[in-house]
């Protein structure tokens, strides 16, 4: 079977290039369907993105108006810290006298008191009196002295303790030792000695 065309080959050009366009009308139509879903795609990432960076920033405000109002405190602790350091300078060499006079109240025996106390610099003299029973065996007084060495030894800002002396006689018609202990005050340490 054979196909006969009888039509001019103009017209016959003129409908293949109508077909051509309707083809081409076609392509660009979806062409331009594409392109549309493309851009409402990227339009949608770009609106979803904007109201996350909307979100950040919003957040990022609240958080600095927070810091704002905490910078205060770290003002503060660097003040603070400032102070705390430089009274440590300013303490540093000092003695604690109060921290002595004190831990020396808490080792005292009972049965000892202390009518004289001398500090120098580097140097604590004390002097007082022990209870001395005549009846007892062995002799109390001498047993309460010794306790009084060893904790005063025992003292951290204390040392080179030593009985200078020790002599029984009468305190208020009573039996009693009558004694006089030296001992060396140590140099502080950087931070020991903070009240």
């Amino acid at each position: 079977m054979m196909r006969i065309n009888l039509l001019p080959p103009e017209i016959l050009e003129r409908r293949k290039a109508e077909r051509r366009f309707g083809w081409i009308i076609v392509a660009a139509v979806l062409v331009a369907v594409v392109l549309a879903g493309t851009w409402a795609f990227a339009h949608f990432r770009l609106q979803a993105r904007q109201d996350e960076l909307a979100e950040v920033q919003q957040q990022v405000q609240s958080t600095n108006a927070q810091a704002a109002h905490l910078a205060v405190f770290e003002e503060r602790a660097a003040t603070l810290e400032t102070r705390r350091s430089t009274a440590a300078l300013a303490l540093d060499g000092r003695r604690n006298w109060g921290r002595l006079f004190s831990e020396l109240s808490l080792v005292m025996p009972s049965d000892i008191w202390l009518n004289a106390l001398t500090a120098e610099e580097s140097a604590v003299t004390f002097a007082g009196w022990a209870v001395d029973s005549p009846t007892d065996s062995p002799d109390v007084g001498h047993k309460s002295m010794a306790k009084l060495l060893v904790r005063l030894a025992d003292l951290e800002q204390l040392s080179n303790v030593w009985l200078t002396s020790s002599e029984k006689g009468q305190f208020e018609e009573q039996p009693a030792i009558q004694f006089t202990v030296t001992a060396d005050v140590s140099e502080p340490t950087a931070g020991s000695d903070t009240p």
